[in-house]
């Protein structure tokens, strides 16, 4: 349906039906809890009751980072920073 519009979990809207996206273009929001749930899980990881494990990548080494995703290399969660 042209026009119609889907909440999101943070607040506001986006336009979504035949011919609001461009062609080849998905939209997909993750859901996994409210915002007052991700407020408690953000306080438990800065009193370090949860411990959060990442590995940083630069832009430069994204393609590295990709590589090793799918073979189970990355322990915890990759981030790529455009200024690392």
């Amino acid at each position: 349906m042209p026009g119609t519009r889907s909440a999101a979990i943070g607040g506001g809207s986006l336009p979504v039906g035949f011919g609001t996206l461009p062609f080849a273009v998905s939209v997909t929001a993750p859901y996994w809890g409210s915002r007052g749930e991700l407020i408690e899980v953000l306080g438990l990881a800065r009193s370090g009751a949860v411990s959060v494990h990442t590995e940083t990548y630069s832009l430069d080494e994204a393609p590295l980072a990709y590589e090793r995703l799918p073979a189970g290399k990355i322990n915890g969660r990759a981030v790529i920073l455009p200024h690392g």
